[in-house]
């Protein structure tokens, strides 16, 4: 199970200014999924990669064609990772796009970090960074123990929670996601999810959830604590809920639209 610490060492795959203090905490998720206490029989940690860009006023168009130009450029290269950019669609933080890559190890980053600076550091400088005000960039350790995504999902739009852990309640978060994940996935819930912990900025912790298109984020028509009910005891249905919610200060919830028109095309080279 994940130990949510606070920080890790903070790694770049390009040579682009950083302000993690700021981060937004994006579903580098979002988007997506190993434990933080690995034991040794365990595959490694992945984490996801993410950068948000703000442009600067007035060049939102310019900087749009920038992306779609600097991610052809990529593919032509042979770009290892793939490339998804997600723009918010509620909130008061509009104009800013999330481009992000998911899910890969710690020791991949090393490598990585070379590639970029060879293939697509220079062409990036050339035609995306002159558009931009401000990047903020941030890591997620991905959850897959506790997490049910797959490689079928159409994710057009991500939903994401953002929960703030409570001082010494870590432990306790930790035993409650994976009570209520095996839950589901021993019971067939019928949602996907991910769950993700940002590695820089504030302890929090993030459940992604995708969806088709809007009517897909209608109130199902059994909630999960009913579904809940049906696989255990009333009685311990409502501990483990209150052990969840205790666990933490405070949350809120934004929704992504995945632009695939500024993402990488999936037939990239491999």
């Amino acid at each position: 199970m994940p130990c949510l610490p606070r920080s890790l060492s903070n790694l770049s795959g390009t040579s682009l200014n950083e302000d993690p203090k700021t981060f937004l905490s994006i579903l580098f998720l979002l988007l997506t999924v190993p434990a933080w206490c690995v034991a040794a029989d365990k595959p490694p940690q992945v984490i996801a990669d993410g950068w948000i860009m703000i442009p600067k006023a007035g060049h939102e168009a310019k900087l749009e064609e920038a992306i779609k130009a600097h991610m052809a450029h990529r593919h032509e290269k042979g770009d290892p990772r793939h490339w998804d950019t997600y723009v918010p669609v509620t909130g008061d933080k509009l104009n800013r796009y999330i481009v992000r890559s998911c899910c890969r190890p710690w020791a991949e980053q090393d490598t990585y970090r070379k590639w970029s600076y060879e293939h697509a550091s220079k062409h990036f400088n050339e035609t995306v960074h002159p558009h931009v005000e401000k990047y903020i960039h941030n890591y997620a350790i991905v959850d897959t123990e506790n997490s049910n995504w797959g490689d079928d999902v159409e994710a057009n739009y991500v939903g994401v929670r953002y929960w703030t852990v409570k001082p010494g309640k870590n432990a306790q978060a930790n035993k409650a996601i994976k009570k209520m994940s095996t839950l589901a996935k021993e019971n067939n819930w019928p949602r996907n999810w991910s769950w993700s912990y940002p590695v820089g900025g504030a302890n929090r912790v993030m459940l992604a959830v995708p969806f088709k298109n809007f009517a897909d984020m209608a109130p199902m028509d059994e909630s999960f604590s009913d579904f809940a009910k049906k696989h255990m005891k009333e009685k311990k249905v409502k501990e483990m809920f209150k052990k969840f919610d205790s666990s933490f200060s405070n949350s809120d919830y934004t929704i992504y639209r995945h632009d695939k028109n500024l993402s990488m095309p999936h037939d990239e080279k491999e």
